[in-house]
């Protein structure tokens, strides 16, 4: 990576965009299926330990099979909506660890992001028209609860982005380019979703997207495994905070991962398929390691989006072996929807806390359900067990309905 002279630890040049602040992580919170704070869904990820269960609530009775992800450990308040009670707990745990003062928060800006929004709350109203639940008007509680409960943004502004399962990512990126360009100090980023409800349970069902083979629940969400037959639904919220680096140095905060580069591109391929080549997956890596600045040898490991779909692993593994050629099946992969389930628009972000709380403890998580016997894919992925490992370099890829493929290149600080 270039650097530009006189302030060489504070800017990085990537090959598109010229002079850029660096941008790093400083403050991180995860809700997941795993546990409702960050360091529970690491032990999740680190156990290799499904979450998946068996739906046995009386709105699920209809369904010949229903399975899921749902987050357990966390009751919301009387009337406040599941997503925003998620997101609550992962901003504050974020908002904790950067340690901002009030000066701070309030001009910190605000990129929010989910694919489904209030899906619970609009099938309640659906079937009860007297009841008007809140947050049936969809994500903005989330920006909302932001800056009256935690105080952010009140002088910064905001803005919401639904593009499907690349959301968590895509808001990552939008507060990431508003850093480096110099145009905000600090972004919070916050990506939230309840998916556990018959209306989404049905959609994914009705297109096939979702596992039916004959298995205990918590076996069914197996990536790259020849068993995988489709995903299982998961849900969550996570919040990292994107600060200027050197802005976090002078006031001592400790970075966690740096933001290196970033990339979304639409196929306009098909509604809900993607390519079987994976080329669209790989011109997202191609371009967001261009925009880092980077070439491909540099990276050192993938963070997988690895949904256990027959055509999203298969599109996956193709793409890797355009990008990294020889060295594909020598890059270790991590997959962690095995343990938590697909949370749809909150994925990739719960994926990034992941990252940011599995490369300083240097250990990579393993695959859940997927073992050397069953793999199907020719790549290096974590099997079994934890990998001590210390990639400097990671890729984190996510693929979306209607063809939206996105990546970040992602630098553990030592």
């Amino acid at each position: 990576m270039g650097t530009v002279d006189g302030d060489s630890e504070n800017y990085s040049i990537g090959l598109n965009n010229g002079a850029r602040r660096r941008v790093v992580l400083t403050g991180v919170g995860a809700v997941s299926p795993a546990g409702p704070e960050s360091k529970a869904h690491l032990s999740g990820l680190l156990a290799g330990r499904s979450a998946a269960r068996e739906l046995t609530e009386d709105w699920f009775a209809p369904f010949a099979k229903s399975i899921g992800a749902p987050v357990d450990s966390v009751t919301p308040a009387a009337g406040l909506p599941r997503h925003v009670a998620y997101a609550d707990l992962a901003i504050t745990e974020a908002l904790a660890e950067a340690g901002l003062d009030a000066e701070e928060l309030a001009g910190t800006h605000l990129v929010t992001s989910t694919a489904i929004g209030a899906s619970v709350e609009l099938e309640t109203a659906f079937r009860d028209a007297s009841v008007i639940p809140p947050g049936w008007f969809g994500f903005d509680l989330v920006t909302e609860r932001a800056r009256e409960q935690h105080k952010v943004g009140r002088h910064g502004w905001s803005m919401t982005l639904s593009t499907g399962c690349t959301a968590g990512l895509d808001a990552l990126g939008t507060g990431y380019d508003a850093v480096a360009a110099g145009r905000a100090r600090r972004v919070l980023v916050v990506s939230a979703e309840a998916t556990m409800c018959p209306i989404v349970l049905a959609a994914f069902q009705k297109i096939g997207a979702l596992s039916n083979r004959d298995v205990e629940a918590e076996r069914a969400s197996a990536p790259f495994s020849r068993q995988r037959d489709g995903f299982v639904l998961g849900e969550g919220a996570a919040a990292v905070l994107l600060e200027d680096a050197e802005l976090a140095t002078a006031r001592g905060a400790q970075p966690l991962l740096e933001v290196l580069g970033w990339a979304s591109v639409s196929s306009a391929y098909h509604m809900t398929r993607i390519r079987r080549s994976g080329e669209d997956i790989a011109a997202s890596i191609r371009q967001a390691l261009d925009d880092a600045g980077l070439p491909p040898d540099a990276v050192e490991s993938i963070d997988a989006h690895g949904t256990s779909t027959p055509l999203n692993d298969a599109s996956e593994t193709a793409a890797y072996h355009d990008v990294f050629g020889a060295r594909a099946n020598r890059l270790p992969v991590v997959a962690q929807k095995g343990v938590t389930g697909h949370a749809l628009g909150a994925s990739n972000l719960l994926e990034i806390a992941g990252l940011a709380r599995y490369l300083p403890g240097g250990a990579l998580p393993p695959t859940a359900n997927t073992t050397a016997e069953t793999l199907d894919a020719d790549l290096d992925v974590v099997l079994d067990e934890p990998r001590l490992a210390e990639p400097e370099i990671v890729v984190k890829t996510s693929s979306g309905f209607s063809g939206i493929h996105s990546a970040a290149v992602l630098r553990r600080i030592s």
